[in-house]
């Protein structure tokens, strides 16, 4: 029976001592619905967990006018229910709302999912489309986090005037990792109705890291959106993909729901009000 040490530190100092002690034999624990299935299948093996229960400040939730800090240890309940979250990024929300079931909300973190990095995990996209995650994603269930570090907040930028987003997930069930997810935010031209200044693409399910299909955001820049420019723009997206195939689906067809959701999710966007940059019409 393997023999680990569970260490509850009392302090971000205490924790992140502890994590530098230690380095890759010690692993942080958060809400634990990821960690533990990997303990429980043998495929990761830390000598030390490192639990963040006690930390308060990684729950903090900090909105000011230059945008949102999101604790790590925010519970995907609670990033769903904050209103600031809904209000402001509503994307966010959606994305947080379509994670797993109950239970895992209940205990789930933000930073957990994200640190995770699993490829058909809801929060990536939308934290991608928001300009949340930048280079965080590294690889395949990897990330930036050096084994010195823990993750204590997500900064999300403050949307522009008159922002919308939409986030639109395919799965086998409502409980289930995606098989091909989108998030999409778009930021109206102020001048032309109809014209985008920039639409923000997050793709997830449909590569090893979700990821921003930038060529297919760069067609759709400056452009008016109609049925043409999205279907190109849909076409461009799939063809960045790098989706595998695994018993939940083929890699063509996850390409196909590419073409599906992004062309789906910007359509929804623009039938969206009009907002200020702060989530209100």
């Amino acid at each position: 029976m393997v023999e680990r040490k569970l260490l509850r530190p009392e302090s971000m100092e205490d924790a992140l001592g502890q994590r530098e002690h230690y380095q890759r034999d010690a692993l942080p624990i958060a809400g634990g619905q990821s960690l533990l299935v990997l303990l429980r299948n043998k495929l990761i093996d830390p000598k030390v967990l490192i639990d963040l229960e006690r930390l308060s400040e990684l729950r903090e939730v900090k909105q000011s006018k230059d945008g949102i800090s999101i604790g790590a240890m925010t519970t995907i309940h609670n990033l769903f229910s904050l209103p600031e979250v809904r209000t402001a990024f509503p994307v966010l929300s959606q994305a947080a709302s379509k994670v797993g079931s109950t239970a895992i909300r209940n205990l789930g973190t933000i930073g957990g999912n994200i640190c995770h990095n699993e490829p058909g995990a809801d929060l990536p996209p939308a934290l991608l489309a928001l300009n949340g995650l930048s280079e965080f994603l590294r690889g395949y269930f990897e990330t930036t986090i050096a084994p010195d570090e823990i993750l204590c907040s997500v900064e999300i930028p403050q949307l522009p005037a008159k922002a919308a987003g939409v986030y639109l997930k395919h799965a086998i069930s409502s409980e289930d990792l995606a098989i091909a997810s989108v998030a999409v935010v778009l930021i109206r031209d102020n001048q032309q109705a109809g014209k985008a200044q920039e639409v923000r693409i997050g793709l997830g399910g449909v590569a090893p890291v979700p990821f921003r299909p930038t060529k297919a955001e760069s067609t759709l820049r400056g452009t008016v959106l109609n049925q043409k420019a999205i279907r190109a723009a849909a076409e461009i997206a799939a063809s960045e993909a790098d989706p595998m195939t695994d018993p939940h689906g083929s890699a063509e067809y996850r390409r196909k729901m590419v073409k599906v959701l992004v062309r789906r999710a910007i359509a929804a966007v623009l039938e969206q009000p009009e907002r200020n940059g702060h989530g209100k019409a």
